[in-house]
């Protein structure tokens, strides 16, 4: 898991994109567009938080702010091709990632930890304060 983890983080340094960019641009790459409070919602983080995160993509340009026609308060954030091929190559890195580290075990290791994981998803989410 340390190895997994180790690699992950290089990903993250090497591609001059922290954890919280990440999980951003994972939400964007499925969506044309997202309100910045509805980003914020998901992510479980503030707005003004996710503003500061959102604030980096755009500098570095892998994502766009644009207002909405019906209200200008509202300001909508796009994923760039630039976001694109970034959150891909990341995610292409942590597939691999996951085999290595997973690839060895036999299907019914594999299935056994998925339902733990489960379990104790379930557990959290029932239990969230």
């Amino acid at each position: 898991m340390r190895k997994f983890l180790k690699q992950q983080a290089k990903e993250v340094v090497e591609g001059r994109i922290s954890l919280p960019q990440v999980f951003v641009l994972d939400v964007l790459k499925d969506k044309t567009s997202m309100r910045m409070g509805e980003l914020a919602k998901h992510l479980s983080v503030s707005t003004a938080a996710t503003t500061g995160i959102v604030d980096r993509l755009v500098k570095n340009g892998f994502v766009v702010r644009g207002s909405s026609a019906g209200d200008r308060r509202v300001v909508n954030i796009s994923i760039t091709a630039g976001g694109r091929k970034v959150i891909a190559k990341h995610n292409q890195a942590r597939h691999k990632a996951i085999i290595s580290m997973f690839g060895h075990l036999s299907a019914y290791d594999r299935n056994t930890y998925r339902d733990i994981l489960t379990k104790i998803h379930r557990h959290l989410k029932e239990n969230k304060n």
